[in-house]
């Protein structure tokens, strides 16, 4: 399988012939990045499969690419409002309500995609709510955003959901890092060989 990141905290997921769009198409919110015009023009002129959002923040959502894939696509849009999985070809996508970072008001989903792989996209979820999803098979893939990994603690509970690799999303563009957050994060994964922390436009191949 294929990940490759399209946005601040989004990727393009190629898995057993089926490819989905997570959160993939974001305009810049200072100080993340955007979608680049290179990779929405690509993504519009092939569009994916599957197009799912966690949650609608600018930073995750991005409503004209939304609008312009359903008209010209007639498939649905996924959002937290999903409720129940779906299947296509022989992946399946299961939406989770999980709380947002710090943020009990926002109405967000994390997904699970099962397929050859397992796949958790986290979305903004909080680290603390893997702790539910015992009775879920382990990652092969874990996508999440900074937040799981720029502790010594918070990295201690994501290894603990047994994901085989740990995509990493959603840094600022380093020079506009004032919290010093890629330093955080390098320093507590450095010792490791199962993070992955890549650029817009760059492709893990799992």
């Amino acid at each position: 399988m294929e990940v490759k990141r399209t946005a601040n905290a989004g990727v393009l997921l190629k898995l057993d012939g089926v490819s989905i769009l997570l959160d993939g198409v974001c305009k810049e919110l200072h100080p993340y990045i955007g979608t680049p015009d290179d990779i929405r023009n690509e993504l519009t002129a092939n569009f994916p499969d599957v197009l799912a959002f966690t949650h609608m923040h600018n930073d995750h959502y991005d409503e004209n690419y939304a609008e312009v894939y359903k008209k010209d696509t007639l498939r649905s849009v996924y959002g937290p409002e999903m409720s129940h999985f779906i299947e296509v070809g022989n992946v399946k996508i299961q939406a989770l309500p999980t709380r947002h970072i710090g943020k009990a008001d926002v109405s967000h989903v994390s997904y699970i995609i099962s397929g050859s792989k397992c796949v958790w996209f986290m979305g903004d979820a909080s680290p603390l709510v893997v702790k539910r999803f015992d009775n879920i098979s382990a990652p092969d893939i874990l996508i999440v955003p900074y937040a799981y990994v720029n502790t010594d603690t918070a990295y201690q509970v994501t290894k603990s959901t047994g994901a085989k690799h740990i995509v990493v999303l959603h840094l600022p563009n380093r020079c506009n890092d004032i919290y010093n957050l890629w330093e955080s994060v390098q320093l507590t994964v450095e010792n490791t060989d199962n993070v992955h922390i890549p650029d817009i436009g760059e492709v893990i191949v799992f």
